[in-house]
């Protein structure tokens, strides 16, 4: 296992939260910690936008890994950004903990906010179908029994619009928004604080895909 060769920065997506587990981590596949998940529904213009950003970082990574291993054949993952019965999909998760090499343990959270980048008060939950800002950070690994690839790590989303209920349905307006105006709850922090704060721990990209 190798970690991700240096932090890039934060990347925003628009689009409609599918299954998201973002309040909470799910612990059916990582029981001691839990992960934070959630599949984003996009438009072509979003999905076009994150696959420019994305392939630029991904060959300086693959052309590291291949400087690294000079002579080896790597095989390569495919961005997660796939099409299905729903539109595009954008795959994003992260690990809601794990142990550092000293035995110590960390938590991680992703951080919410409304409409206006105030802080979402802990019973409000953010259910699929909502509209979402999501911004991630991609992670870059490589293991030589699956590959190079990148993990796209959510780290905040912004609700722009609050589903009443966790059914997901496809419709016209799910794929394209127009504006941030929308759910509004009180706090302080603002989502650009969160953007600009500094990661505390360092972890590593695990082989589970």
């Amino acid at each position: 296992m190798i970690k991700s060769r240096k932090k890039h920065p934060v990347i925003k997506v628009k689009g409609t939260a599918r299954y998201p587990w973002l309040n909470n981590p799910n612990k059916k596949w990582k029981e001691e910690f839990g992960e934070f998940t959630c599949d984003l529904v996009v438009d072509k213009d979003q999905a076009e936008m994150l696959k420019n950003t994305l392939r630029p970082l991904y060959e300086e990574e693959l052309q590291a890994v291949q400087q690294q291993h000079e002579g080896k054949k790597i095989m390569q993952r495919d961005i997660p950004i796939n099409e299905d019965e729903d539109g595009i999909i954008v795959k994003t998760k992260v690990d809601a903990g794990g142990k550092r090499k000293d035995g110590s343990e960390y938590k991680l959270s992703v951080a919410l906010f409304d409409a206006q980048g105030k802080p979402l008060p802990e019973d409000v939950l953010v259910l699929g179908g909502s509209k979402i800002n999501l911004a991630f950070r991609p992670r870059f690994y490589y293991v030589p029994a699956i590959g190079f690839g990148v993990k796209l790590e959510p780290v905040a989303a912004q609700v722009l619009e609050l589903a009443e209920s966790g059914v997901n349905s496809r419709s016209a307006d799910a794929f394209g928004f127009t504006s941030e105006e929308g759910f509004i709850a009180n706090g302080g922090e603002t989502l650009d604080q969160v953007f600009d704060a500094e990661e505390t721990s360092e972890t590593e990209v695990t082989a589970n895909f």
